[in-house]
C-alpha cells in the first residue's frame, strides 16, 4: 500500500505543476492582450485628435479646387472676418471662413447683405487663418480644439490673382 500512496501524490504534484504553469501562461497572454488594447486605444485617440484639422484643411482645399476657374476665386472680408470667396453660377457667391469657433460656408446671391451668423456651421475648430501669397496661393492655417495645427497652401491655377 505505501508503494501506490507514493504513486497518487506524485501523480498530484505533476497535476499542481501543470495548473501552475497553465496559470503562468494565461495570465501572460491576458498581460500582452491589455498592452496591445492600450497601445491601440493610444494610437486612435491621436488619430481622433489631429482628424478636426486635417479634415477642415481638406474641405477647404477641395471647395477650392471645384471653383479653380477664371477669377472665381478670391479673398474678402465678410462682417469683419477673413474669409475665401467662390464664385458659382446663377450670380451666387460661396464664402469659407472662421466665426466664433466654427468652420461656416455660406452661399448668397453676389452683393447681397449677409452677416457672418448667417452661414452654416461645417465643424467645430478654435482658429483659421487665411493669408494670400504670390497673387496664386492661399495659405490656411488650422487649430482645432486640442491645440493641434494644420497648413496648407493651396494654389490657385486659374490667375486673375487673389
Amino acid at each position: 500500500m505505501s508503494i501506490n500512496k507514493g504513486r497518487v501524490r506524485k501523480h498530484n504534484i505533476d497535476i499542481m505543476f501543470l495548473m501552475v504553469l497553465f496559470l503562468i501562461f494565461t495570465f501572460s497572454a491576458v498581460s500582452v492582450l491589455l498592452m496591445a488594447v492600450n497601445s491601440y486605444k493610444s494610437v486612435v485617440h491621436a488619430n481622433e485628435e489631429n482628424a478636426n484639422a486635417r479634415t477642415a484643411i481638406a474641405y477647404v482645399r477641395e471647395k477650392v479646387r471645384q471653383h479653380d476657374s477664371a477669377s472665381a476665386v478670391g479673398l474678402t472680408v465678410l462682417d469683419g472676418c477673413d474669409a475665401i470667396k467662390l464664385s458659382e453660377e446663377n450670380d451666387t457667391a460661396l464664402y469659407i471662413y472662421w466665426y466664433e469657433g466654427y468652420l461656416m460656408e455660406l452661399t448668397v446671391k453676389e452683393g447681397a447683405s449677409v452677416t457672418a451668423d448667417f452661414g452654416n456651421k461645417i465643424m467645430e475648430i478654435s482658429e483659421m487663418e487665411i493669408s494670400c501669397e504670390n497673387n496664386q496661393l492661399i495659405r490656411i492655417n488650422v487649430e482645432d480644439s486640442s491645440g493641434n495645427s494644420e497648413h496648407v497652401l493651396i494654389g490657385v491655377k486659374s490667375g486673375g490673382g487673389l
